[in-house]
């Protein structure tokens, strides 16, 4: 229906989507919940990175919530990038945010990215066997990009968490969407690249939803 529409509301914001990103969800808002909670001080210069922007959702929101920051964004998809720059001028958040054509799986992505304050993430985690299962709203219509994790639905964290740390400043932090039951495999990739894990963030639901992990 979103994609009949064109349109999606996350944290109270308007977000255009087509086919190419997928369709933001209530479970990404436990992202923003924690950043905000983790840097409450609204007025700072804060710099963001989201690796695998969609539409956008969560890094044109903090840019919202935060008017002083700034942030960078990469997207594999081209089509998914030009849905995010329209979402970013729509926002009036353009000007801060440098959203650039990239991917984690080639070397070298990390080049001009930081350094950050705050990397946020919600990348694929489905495990490429369990795609084709998922309902077939999702396995049909939205993008297998953004959905398949590789064989265990980890992949995309183990090529993160080797370039975060030279991305994320000392006492910065990550914030990373999981699936269920995903957190303590996440925490243990992060921990080994140098970070530490802190509890997680639960969803609507009570799932650990937001894996968040300090520099």
């Amino acid at each position: 229906m979103a994609y009949i529409l064109g349109e999606r509301e996350f944290w109270g914001l308007p977000f255009r989507v087509s086919p190419a990103v997928l369709v933001p969800r209530p479970d990404s808002e436990t992202v923003i919940e924690a950043a905000l909670a983790l840097l409450p001080d609204r007025d700072r210069a804060w710099r963001f990175l989201d690796l695998g922007l969609g539409s956008g959702c969560l890094l044109l929101t903090l840019l919202h919530l935060y008017p002083a920051a700034t942030g960078a964004g990469l997207e594999a998809s081209p089509e998914a990038l030009a849905v995010a720059r329209a979402n970013a001028e729509a926002l009036g958040v353009a000007g801060r945010a440098d959203l650039r054509l990239g991917d984690w799986r080639r070397p070298g992505w990390t080049g001009g990215l930081g350094p950050v304050d705050l990397l946020v993430s919600n990348p694929p985690y489905i495990a490429a066997a369990t795609v084709p299962t998922l309902m077939p709203e999702v396995s049909r219509h939205e993008p297998r990009l953004a959905l398949d994790g590789g064989a265990d639905g980890l992949d995309a964290y183990r090529a993160i968490a080797a370039g975060a740390a030279s991305l994320v400043v000392p006492g910065g932090r990550v914030l990373l969407e999981g699936g269920e039951g995903q957190a303590p495999d996440i925490a243990g990739i992060f921990a080994a690249a140098g970070f530490a894990p802190e509890a997680p963030w639960k969803d609507l639901s009570g799932i650990e939803r937001v894996v968040s992990l300090k520099h």
